[in-house]
């Protein structure tokens, strides 16, 4: 018999990643869209797409199936921007909390929570899963409110929820419209603000996708695992998209502080057009520090695999331009 999947964020990108991925392992699925979310990639799919919001705890009552096997909380805000902070403190902190209740009242088998390395601040070496957090000190809300959300997982375990935490780095991949794809897109218009001279884990989202099955199979009751892939600098995977999509390589990287002062510049036009800037504040804190992590436990516990970054950057820009997004 199949098993039974709940799955929220399932209209983001990594959230339709793991829904193909678990019809392709054959489970069943139950997946929330809040009313005005695009859903032209679920709709082919064999699933049971009901309308609901994490915000909205009796949505949630109603869509969720009573002891479903797996609930995976995708469902979150990746906002950089301070405009949009209350919005996503209610769905990435309320909204988890929402999940956290309505999976115990339902009897939920387990609970996979997608975190992030965010939730760990802002570290310049390797963080580990012992590594303590500084992301209340962080200055970025979504850092705050992945620890935030995080934590009350960790706290309902106590109360008997079967939960695994995953902390990916950087996830790129096809279905991104709005993340990782903007590097893809300034490289495209070659409008590209500047690079800077730091490091990241990249990971590739159909294999995040993967290790969230995997980690409700094999996962350690209130643990977590840190999913880094590919340790790169940012300047390696831009030259990367400059190659496949045949724009001019690019030598330098971009001091810190004039990507800084542009920051301002940016914020200035902000002001006039209320359109999110290019680089915002917080875009380039996290831009200009490093992001690496030791996904070292992923890969012996949960056969979490590195993919190329070659191949990522190949994969994607070929999902762009499938989608005519370049």
């Amino acid at each position: 018999m199949s098993k039974r999947a709940f799955v929220t964020g399932a209209t983001g990108f990594l959230g339709i990643n793991l829904v193909q991925e678990l019809l392709a392992q054959n489970w069943q699925v139950t997946a929330i869209k809040r009313s005005r979310s695009q859903t032209k990639h679920l709709n082919p799919l064999n699933i049971n797409l009901v309308t609901g919001d994490v915000e909205d705890i009796d949505s949630l009552r109603a869509a969720v199936p009573h002891q479903v096997d797996a609930v995976f909380h995708v469902a979150a805000s990746t906002n950089l921007w301070s405009k949009y902070n209350q919005r996503q403190y209610k769905t990435n902190v309320e909204g988890t909390r929402n999940m956290i209740k309505v999976a115990l009242e339902k009897e939920a088998g387990r609970f996979i929570h997608t975190s992030s390395i965010a939730a760990y601040g802002i570290h310049e070496d390797q963080v580990r899963e012992d590594t303590l957090s500084n992301a209340l000190d962080s200055g970025i809300n979504y850092h705050v409110t992945k620890y935030l959300s995080e934590n009350d997982v960790k706290e309902a375990v106590g109360r008997e929820l079967d939960a695994v935490v995953l902390n990916p780095a950087h996830i790129v991949g096809p279905y991104d419209t709005h993340n990782w794809v903007q590097i893809f897109k300034n490289v495209y218009r070659q409008s590209m603000p500047g690079i800077p001279p730091t490091l990241g884990s990249f990971t590739y989202a159909p294999e995040v996708a993967k290790v969230h099955i995997i980690a409700y199979e094999k996962g350690v009751k209130g643990e977590n695992y840190l999913l880094g892939g590919v340790e790169a600098s940012m300047l390696e995977f831009v030259n990367f998209i400059e190659r496949f999509l045949d724009k001019p390589v690019s030598m330098k990287t971009t001091a810190p502080w004039i990507l800084q002062l542009a920051t301002k510049f940016y914020q200035l036009g902000a002001l006039f057009t209320g359109k999110e800037p290019l680089l915002t504040p917080e875009k380039t804190k996290l831009l200009t520090h490093n992001v690496r992590c030791d996904d070292s436990k992923a890969r012996q516990q949960l056969n979490f695999q590195a993919v190329p970054l070659e191949t990522i950057v190949e994969k994607t820009c070929h999902w762009l331009k499938q989608e005519n997004l370049l």
